[in-house]
């Protein structure tokens, strides 16, 4: 599927995780735990500098796993999440060294790539994303592309509009 041409193709979806907003309390990967029976795909990790910070697909607009499957198991659906077709995927992990994230996992038992699909099971609901329908500070945004899109240049003013009146004072 070509998502070049938007008058042809389905509404594409983004999610986004805002750091600013973000206050590592984990109900994003608390959330996914238990949507995917204790095999989160979001994980929120400590850093250095003592910040929680959750990390998950990006679900790119170009990539890189999906162009490396030599079986074309990982694949987009067509609101944009990618995902694994598990009847296709070989194990190879092709995946995960093609992912500059590191994101894909090895199911072990299966022998099969795992990774976040944006609760595709949700989705087919009406529903949102785990992570961001839980995410009590509205850091994890989950809607189509020209909503995302503003909100991002929204948050972008505001931080800009703060920095500008802290250099006043």
């Amino acid at each position: 599927m070509s998502l070049e041409n938007p008058s042809t193709s389905p509404q594409r979806y983004l999610r986004i995780i805002d750091i600013g907003t973000c206050i590592g309390c984990g109900a994003c990967e608390a959330a996914c735990d238990f949507i995917h029976e204790g095999k989160p795909y979001i994980k929120v990790y400590r850093t250095s500098l003592g910040l929680e910070i959750p990390v998950s697909c990006l679900h790119c607009a170009k990539a890189p796993c999906i162009d490396v499957c030599p079986t074309g198991a990982m694949t987009r659906d067509k609101e944009g999440a990618v995902y694994v077709i598990p009847s296709k995927c070989i194990g190879c992990m092709a995946c995960l060294y093609a992912c500059p994230f590191g994101i894909p996992q090895l199911d072990k038992a299966l022998r099969i790539s795992t990774k976040c699909d944006l609760c595709s099971d949700q989705r087919k609901k009406g529903l949102e994303p785990g992570c961001s329908s839980l995410c009590p500070t509205g850091a994890i945004v989950y809607s189509a592309e020209p909503v995302v899109f503003d909100i991002a240049k929204k948050k972008t003013a505001e931080s800009w509009a703060k920095a500008r009146y802290e250099s006043l004072k």
